[in-house]
């Protein structure tokens, strides 16, 4: 069984290892889980204190998976952006992981991508004790400091095609290299899995 583009082009069909489910062609790579309800997307709604390397007492944006949650996040990608002129320490940015996270509460609301869709099982918090240091994961970019003249950072969107994933009593948060107050805004997309 075949079927064709609007190009006439033939392909095969896809059928998903998880359900069995013929895929239909067309639309983004997240466009079933999303019509699902199962993704979700948070951002700081101003700038952050974003504390220094991989300290149990965080600041910044930590999505958090509580224990008792019965989902893995799937985590698709991560944003960052400077939002002030420049920040006032070059700062590597990067995602740590780690679990103690049973201080976490649900200080930003996230969103699920679906309109109207269920809420999401995910503990966002911005200021959170660990149990636990986390660990440094993946480096993603790093900022520089300078006049106005110099130049705007851009911001950064990672997508990490679900190759993170958050097991519930366990968190994913940014890193960063310096301090840098009320500099960083920081999102996450990620999908939501039954455990």
């Amino acid at each position: 069984m075949y079927g064709k583009t609007s190009d006439g082009v033939s392909l095969v069909p896809r059928v998903k290892k998880t359900t069995g489910i013929l895929e239909t062609a067309g639309g983004g790579k997240y466009r079933e889980a999303t019509l699902a309800g199962r993704i979700f997307a948070v951002a700081n709604q101003a700038v952050v204190n974003v504390t220094v390397g991989m300290t149990a007492t965080y600041t910044g944006l930590a999505l958090c998976n509580p224990a008792g949650s019965g989902k893995n996040f799937a985590v698709i990608g991560f944003g960052c952006a400077a939002i002030i002129a420049v920040p006032t320490a070059a700062c590597t940015i990067g995602i740590m992981t780690g679990g103690g996270v049973g201080a976490a509460t649900a200080v930003i609301a996230a969103r699920n991508r679906l309109s109207g869709g269920p809420s999401s099982k995910a503990y966002v918090d911005s200021a959170v004790v660990f149990t636990e240091a986390p660990v440094l994961e993946e480096l993603i970019c790093t900022f520089h400091t300078g006049g106005v003249t110099t130049g705007l950072n851009p911001g950064v969107h990672v997508d990490l095609e679900q190759s993170v994933v958050v097991a519930p009593g366990f968190h994913v948060s940014p890193f960063a290299s310096a301090i840098n107050d009320a500099t960083f805004m920081f999102s996450w997309l990620w999908e939501e899995i039954d455990v």
